[in-house]
């Protein structure tokens, strides 16, 4: 009887209990997103009220979990589960080799089939700007991710932005943060320093607000509609951006206080140009943002071309996650 009693026992719908098992999914505390090299997933012991619960929410815990996947190393990606193709709409991927050594193996997105977001933390210590490469296969995923975030670039210049538009053209929402920026005045990257601490961030809506040759190479991610920046940045300069009177977008302090400090016709004939730049078709928000940063800890690549020279993560590797 007690059998025929659980039988006809009432069950929630699936689609009800996919929603509370999400809801639950995004109540727990999440770790910081923007500390490179480490998950942001909640703990898995955080979803144990779940997994103890039953077995119907139990499955759709794990599929939950897998929506993000957090790869320390392309290793991990061997091991992914047939399931992933569906679950798993975000990639995180750790990468720390460098790219003045022989070009190492892809990084290989065929068994993400459902994928829309990538994250790429790479080693601030190392050359490895030219890595963008190992994460262009097989195509027909990659130009359906909408999102890429990128951390740690050790030479954010315009080449690299050719690669991704030419990898990712399906993104809507690109994401950079590292030490350099690129200055479209002396077309180098450079460690941002100011006379005082800019603002939190700074949003350009009605201009461009990219560096010319970014704004270049994006133009043909037809989708693209947003692109934030985060800048790290010492004190020292002499440049202010408290009321952004020159429309900055990049350039280096060295540049800003040359051209722009006693040549008033430069100034005035760079801001109209910047005005009616062209842009990605899309593009509807540049978004600046500014981390204050010691100049004593970054590690810069100073060359011209640094390519001409010669918690538990998801598979259960640790018990952070």
């Amino acid at each position: 009887m007690a059998d025929s009693a659980d039988i006809h026992r009432p069950q929630l719908p699936t689609e009800l209990l996919r929603e509370i098992v999400q809801y639950y999914a995004h109540a727990v505390r999440w770790r910081e997103a923007q500390v490179p090299m480490q998950s942001y997933k909640p703990r898995w012991l955080d979803y144990q009220p779940l997994i103890l619960a039953s077995k119907a929410l139990r499955k759709l815990a794990l599929e939950t979990w897998f929506e993000v996947f957090y790869a320390q190393s392309l290793d991990n990606l061997l091991c992914a589960w047939p399931e992933f193709s569906v679950w798993t709409r975000e990639l995180h991927c750790v990468e720390l080799d460098t790219d003045l050594e022989s070009r190492p193996m892809q990084w290989n997105l065929q068994a993400f089939h459902r994928l829309r977001k990538l994250r790429i933390d790479f080693d601030a210590t190392k050359s490895n700007a030219m890595l963008l490469m190992r994460f262009d296969h097989p195509r027909v995923v990659v130009s359906h991710i909408q999102e890429l975030e990128i951390y740690d670039l050790s030479w954010p210049s315009p080449m690299m932005l050719s690669l991704v538009s030419n990898a990712f053209s399906g993104l809507h929402t690109l994401k950079l943060a590292q030490d350099l920026i690129w200055c479209s005045l002396c077309n180098i990257c450079r460690f941002a320093t100011f006379k005082d601490h800019p603002p939190e961030e700074i949003v350009y809506e009605k201009v461009v607000g990219l560096p010319k040759y970014y704004a270049t190479n994006l133009m043909s991610l037809t989708h693209l509609h947003t692109v934030e920046l985060t800048v790290r940045y010492g004190l020292g300069g002499s440049t202010s951006l408290t009321h952004n009177d020159n429309i900055w977008m990049g350039k280096c302090d060295a540049c800003m206080d040359i051209l722009f400090a006693d040549w008033v016709g430069f100034k005035v004939e760079w801001m109209e140009k910047k005005k009616l730049s062209e842009s990605p078709c899309s593009l509807k928000c540049v978004r600046w943002r500014f981390q204050h940063r010691d100049a004593a800890n970054i590690i810069a690549y100073t060359e011209d071309d640094p390519t001409s020279q010669d918690d538990e993560d998801d598979t259960g590797d640790s018990d952070d996650d």
